[in-house]
Parts: structure tokens; sequence; C-alpha cells
């Protein structure tokens, strides 16, 4: 048996060696046969009734898809409704139309399997419907009557509005979103329309009319577009179409002229502080072109060389060789009706920012600074050449780039003129673009990153590209609707001392305050109770120990920044959150007793009810209804932000069983409510006074 055992072993061993051999040579035995030749369908193309319609047959599936374009988007918007557009595109879908409402339409949808879609960008809006051949004839009416005749109700018109509230609410919590946004900001400036970001007050200023004015001015049938592709009869879709389309006016077309940019070349090194984060997101660059260029397909492959995905040479030395970026990537952008950006981007550790930068920004330098060389300029164009099939991997893509490139003005073969033209691109163009396009000199820089931990990196920075600008990511609160104060303010400060020597039994200087107590929390699960040991240092440091029946926490905030600890764990606690405490600390009685001095208070009431009431305005926009018989706070009464319902909520937070203790007076307990109904209560065991 032992020596069978060996024999089979050699046999094995050998059998594997030559599988082996034959392995490391599969191609040799290969034979592929030539690849078929790509040609693009014939596209059919009609107008009537001044709208242009593009016809593509495809019957492979038993589908039409109807793609329309509109000319005109958020570029239109006025400067105090900024998401107009936006808003528009939303509820001209979500609100149905005259013979279709909403339920009645989304029931109708639902039942044959189709769907339609209606939207704005910066330039363009569009709409789309998907059906089975069989329902084509039925659904093209219910899609032109939502088109032209959408209902836009208002009950629509607000919960669009509330979830951009949310958004809004939101929109700092993405570093790499902040960090895109802001840095299209510097390039096209703040007020651009290529930049501006819709804020609550713009939100607040649109109104159904608005959206109705807007419809009408976009949805014309001079300025529309409509592109049908699948499984239709060419003998009969001429006629639907022009059945279900007659119905819009032939009207005016929206002009295209985009304003234009006023941009400098000037360098800058911008900052925006994030708190909760332990990486940077970077952004580089300057204005880009125009794909009218005539250097349009070299600078294409001079980005291919550069960001070109995991070939390209960012991606190649910065992350994979120095090991600087988790991520890094660029574009030189080419728009038609306005310039586009070029930049390049990285998002690396915090304790990378400036390496990654310099990395980074050498690689752009090394392009002007040396030829590519010819084997990797081929590669390139080979990687490009290669994507082409991606690029019309279905008719609805090829039908669209051609509606796109119609609408836009550029010639029917612009793809193919532009494939041409990169076969031509030498290794001299590469050198010649780099140097004539690319300004990394005069480059603005964007870092978004927690400042704390990038602080020395920073002023490392600033010998090489001067002193930085801080830019403030920091989200407008909306216009208060309260009428104006129309209250005595002598007596308003009066009433706020009588409350603070009540308050401040004997002790006149407060370092922190330190409690022990229990919280009844209401979730939808039922009430939670909490034990709560936190100690505040006004204004702007708290710490919180918290047991709960699924464990203990710890919440530590200090400088602006906070961190959640729990079970050997830490977690960067959301700005929003850390702003949300440290505003609870400044409306407590004993911060408002402590500062009551620096205070804008104004008497509201002191007539015969039981209570004072007094506003105190500033940042804590807060009422205050004090008790006539002790001076002590009965409640207090404010508005804050919540951005789970994305909408304001009125706070009430009521105060008894006072006591005193190291010199000061505690309410024990307290109640709060939103909206009325009981959120929590805080019964305090102890207070300590350092």
């Amino acid at each position: 048996m032992k020596y069978l055992f060996f024999f089979l072993l050699s046999v094995l061993l050998t059998a594997c060696g030559t599988t082996n051999q034959v392995a490391q040579r599969p191609h040799e035995n290969l034979e592929f046969s030539e690849p078929k030749a790509f040609s693009i369908p014939e596209i059919e193309r009609f107008r009537y009734n001044g709208i242009t319609f593009f016809l593509l047959q495809y019957d492979e599936l038993p589908l039409v898809n109807v793609n329309v374009i509109v000319n005109g988007g958020a570029w239109l918007n006025p400067a105090d409704k900024v998401g107009l557009a936006s808003i528009t595109g939303t509820v001209l879908r979500s609100g149905g139309s005259v013979q279709y409402p909403e339920e009645e339409l989304n029931e109708l949808l639902e039942n044959r399997a189709a769907s339609m879609e209606t939207g704005f960008g910066l330039v363009t809006g569009s709409a789309q419907m998907n059906v089975l051949i069989d329902d084509f004839d039925e659904l093209l009416p219910v899609f032109t009557d939502l088109l032209k005749n959408p209902l836009f109700p208002q009950e629509r018109l607000d919960l669009a509005k509330t979830r951009q509230r949310t958004a809004i609410s939101r929109r700092n919590e993405d570093a790499s979103s902040v960090a895109s946004r802001e840095f299209q900001k510097l390039i096209y400036g703040e007020n651009s329309v290529y930049s501006r970001i819709i804020e609550y007050e713009t939100l607040e200023n649109i109104t159904r009319d608005d959206l109705i004015r807007f419809h009408q001015k976009t949805y014309q049938g001079s300025n529309m577009f409509v592109g049908v592709v699948g499984d239709f009869n060419p003998d009969m879709i001429r006629e639907q179409l022009r059945k279900a389309f007659d119905i819009f006016d032939e009207g005016v077309p929206v002009q295209m002229d985009l304003p234009g940019v006023d941009y400098e070349f000037d360098e800058g090194l911008f900052f925006a502080n994030k708190s909760d984060m332990n990486q940077s997101q970077i952004r580089m660059g300057h204005i880009g072109g125009y794909r009218d260029n005539p250097d349009y397909a070299a600078l294409q492959v001079m980005n291919q060389i550069l960001s070109g995905g995991f070939s390209g040479r960012l991606m190649q030395e910065v992350r994979t060789r120095q090991g600087l970026a988790y991520s890094v990537y660029g574009s030189y952008g080419s728009n038609v009706r306005y310039p586009g950006v070029f930049y390049a981007g990285l998002s690396t550790a915090a304790e990378n920012t400036s390496e990654g930068l310099k990395a980074t920004l050498e690689e752009i330098r090394r392009l002007q600074d040396e030829p590519v060389t010819q084997q990797e300029l081929d590669e390139t164009k080979e990687r490009i050449f290669n994507r082409i099939i991606f690029r019309y991997d279905s008719y609805g893509r090829i039908l669209s780039e051609h509606m796109s490139n119609y609408n836009l003005g550029l010639p029917e073969d612009a793809f193919e003129q532009y494939i041409e033209d990169v076969h031509e691109v030498t290794v001299d163009d590469i050198y010649r673009v780099a140097n004539k396009y690319l300004q990394p000199d005069q480059f603005k820089i964007l870092i978004v990153g927690n400042k704390s931990l990038v602080e020395e990196q920073l002023q490392d920075l600033e010998g090489a590209f001067g002193s930085y600008t801080e830019v403030d990511i920091s989200i407008p609160r909306p216009v208060s609707e309260r009428a104006a104060i129309e209250g005595d303010q002598e007596a308003g400060r009066e009433f706020l001392e009588k409350m603070a020597d009540v308050i401040l039994d004997t002790r006149q200087e407060i370092d922190s305050v330190e409690y022990r107590g229990t919280q009844q929390i209401q979730t939808p699960q039922g009430e939670m109770a909490l034990n709560v040991h936190a100690i505040a240092v006004y204004p702007d440091q708290l710490t919180m120990d918290i047991s709960t029946p699924m464990g203990s926490q710890r919440l530590e905030i200090a400088d602006g920044q906070g961190v959640m600890k729990m079970g050997g764990q830490e977690q960067a606690l959301p700005e929003a959150m850390v702003s949300s405490l440290l505003n609870e600390l400044k409306k407590e009685p004993l911060y408002l007793a402590l500062h009551h001095t620096g205070l804008e208070a104004y008497l509201l009431e002191a007539g015969d009810g039981e209570n004072i009431t007094i506003y105190i305005g500033g940042e804590l926009d807060l009422t205050l209804n004090i008790d006539k018989d002790t001076y002590l706070p009965a409640e207090i009464t404010y508005s804050e932000f919540d951005q789970s319902i994305g909408n304001d909520v009125s706070i009430t937070i009521t105060f008894d069983n006072w006591t005193s203790g190291d010199g000061v007076r505690i309410p024990y307990l307290q109640k709060r409510y939103n909206n009325g109904e009981q959120a929590s209560q805080t019964l305090l065991e102890e207070h300590t006074i350092h």
C-alpha cells in the first residue's frame, strides 16, 4: 500500500505539472472570430406643432420609452426663489393632472406596470414614460395630459417643500458633497446661477402660482423635443404622436442665453471646518472650457492619462504607490452652453492632508514638465476606444445622446468625430495642452476637514499657498415670522434681575454645575427610563453619562465638537446635534440668571395673570414666563428646527420643585412638550456647584 501511494502521488504530480504548463498558455489554443462592426442605427426625425420628434425602432422587447426634453432649468430661477425649477419638476408628477389626479394616476400606472417621471436640472427639464407596447396607445394621452395640464395641488407643494427643508438641514452631513458644493461657489461665484443652492428663505418664497408660470414658460411646443424608442408600428407612430401632442401650443421657445462667467485666475487656499470627521476632502482647480474647443479631444486624452480610473496617474501614484488617499480623481470639464471646471480631488486621512494635496498637485505639474511616453498614450487611447461599447449599450442611450446633440447644436456625428480626433492625438499634443490650459500655480484649493486635526498642516500649506480663508458652511436659519416685539425693555431687564436674585441665592460665581437624576422619554416603542449624570461648564462644555436598558454611553462636548463613547467605541456627534445641545444649555434657568445683564429682554405682559411674560431676543429667541409671587421661571417656549420632519417644532419646558443647594436654586422637575405633546420628564436627585 505504501508503494502504491507513492506511485499514485507521482502520477498526480506529473499530471498537475502538465496541467499547469497548459494552464500557463491557455490563449495559445483559443481562436477568436472577428468582432462585429458597430454601426449606429438610423434615427428618423420630424416636426409637428413646433415639437421636434425623434423615432428609433427597436423590436426585441415589447416596450416603448418616450423621453421629453424641454429647455429651461434652475438657471431661470429668480435669485429669491432658488429651488423653483426643482420643486416644479417634483410636483408636476406627484400632483397628477386635471383628468388624472395623483391617486388615480398612480393606480392606473401600477395596474399596467408603467411609469411616468418628471424633473428639472440646471439647464433643461425632462419627462419619461415607460410602457408595454399594448398600453402605449392608451397611456400616451395620459402622459401628455400630465405634461400639459398638471394640477400642482397645494398639499403636494407643501410636502415637496417639507422634504426639501429636510434636505437643507442635512446637506452638511456628507463631506464630499460639501466639498463639491463649496468648490463650485469658488469657481463660478457664490451668487452665480451655476452654484446657487436652495435655502430655507428662498424655499419659503415659492408659491403655487410660481410653479404654474414656470411650467407654462417651459412646456411650449417649440421648446420641446420628444424621443420615442421601442417596439412601435412605424406606420402608426406618427399619427399617434400628432394626436396626443396636439394639445400643446407651439408658443415661444426659451432663449438659452445663459449668463457668462466672470472668472479670474488667482490662487487661493480655502478651508471649511467640519468637526465631526477624521478625514479630509480636497478639491483643487480652476475654470475649464467649452465643447467646441479644437483641443477638446487632446484635453480628454490628457484627462484620461491623469485621472482615468485605476489606470490614471493620480490613482497609480497618489493612492496605490504612496498610499495617501482613499480615492483620487479629476476631470477637465468642457460644456456647450457655459464653461466647465477643471478639478482634481481626493479623500484622505486627516494626517495626510498636506502630503496628499502636494502629491496630487505634483502629478498635475508632471504633465507640464515632461512629455508622456508613446506607450502610455497608446494604452490610454486603447482604454478610450474599449469604452465605446458601454457608451452605446442600449438604444435608449443612443437616442438620448442624439436628442441632446441636436438640442445643443452639435453635429449629428459629434461623437464619431471625437473618436477620429482621439486617433490623431500625439505626445506633443498632450504636452502642449497641459501647458496651455492647466495653471496649477493659480489653483483655488479647498479643504474640508476637522480643524483640530489639520491645523498644523494648514500652517504648513500657508507657507506654500498663502493664508487660508475660512469658508462658512453653516446653514442660514429661516427668517423668523415673529411679529416685531413692542415690549418694555427697561421693565424686562428689571424682572430678569429679580429672577436672577432668587435663583442665585448666595452664589454669584459658578464654574460648572453637576446634576444627577432620571429622565423618562417617549419613544415610538413606548416610554424609556434613563439615568443621567451631567456636568455643564457654561456656555460650551457638556459631559453626560447616560444609562439605558440597552447599555451605557457618554457624550462629551467641548470646543464646538462632540463625541459619543459606547462599548469601547467612539463616534463623532453630528454638528447639528452638538449645536442643539449647546443651545439647550443656554436656555437653562441657571444660565439665564448668570448672564441676565447681557440679555436682550422685553416685558410683554405683567397683568392680572399668574405669570410675568418676557421675550428674550438674540440667539436665544424665547419667551419666558416668571411666577409673579416667587419670581422663579415657570416655563420657557421657543421654536427649534427638527430635521426628521423638516420643519420647526414648538417646544415648551416647564419648571417645578425648585430646590436650594450650594447657594443656588434648581428646578428638580422639568417637563418638555413638543408641539403640545409631552416628550420627556426629568427628575433630579441632587446637584453640586463647582
